[in-house]
């Protein structure tokens, strides 16, 4: 997990985005309000999304 600042990604989008999907890497965007936002790729996501969905599922069987 990295963390940048919110100039630091404007200024490097591309840099990060690729590394985001091609390293599987979480981003951690710190802005100076301290509303931080979290990037990841959208196979990460959706990874993340099926865990939420499974682990409901089990909750509601029990």
């Amino acid at each position: 997990m990295m963390a940048i600042s919110s100039s630091d990604l404007l200024n490097e989008f591309t840099i990060y985005a690729d590394k985001v999907v091609d390293e599987k890497e979480t981003l951690i965007v710190q802005r100076s309000s301290g509303k931080n936002i979290v990037v990841m790729s959208m196979e990460q996501f959706n990874e993340l999304q099926k865990e939420i969905f499974l682990a409901k599922n089990a909750q509601e069987k029990k």
